[in-house]
């Protein structure tokens, strides 16, 4: 495990929000320093050199139990196997399939206006 830094305070949405020194993937999973895993990093934010990190706590922790742990150190796994969208990473996009999708309703839309037209002008 390595270290990720130490926690800074929890926020008002109810995340650990820890300083670190150095930017992990999403998704990492966080430790505890009696090893246990606490949860995993939702979002990193502020300077490079020294950023935030924000660590969603698993639902079986209880936020209270946080509060007094204040200036502890948390840690991530080395080599992250849960990374945030990772099953996804080197998928093709769906977005020719949805382009087709709504080329065909596009086209049954103008097929069905071109009838009305015809149907109007024969009435007219």
């Amino acid at each position: 495990m390595k270290f990720l830094g130490n926690i800074s305070h929890i926020s008002n949405s109810g995340r650990l929000i820890a300083r670190s020194s150095q930017s992990p993937p999403s998704g990492a999973s966080v430790f505890n320093k009696d090893k246990n895993k606490i949860g995993k990093i939702i979002n990193v934010f502020g300077p490079t050199k020294e950023p935030y990190i924000s660590v969603g706590i698993f639902k079986s922790f209880n936020l209270d139990e946080f509060r007094d742990s204040i200036g502890e150190d948390l840690y991530v796994s080395e080599n992250p196997k849960n990374r945030k969208f990772s099953k996804n990473r080197h998928k093709k996009s769906n977005v020719k399939t949805k382009n087709r999708k709504n080329n065909k309703r596009s086209k049954n839309t103008n097929n069905k206006n071109k009838k009305r037209n015809k149907n109007t002008r024969r009435n007219n």
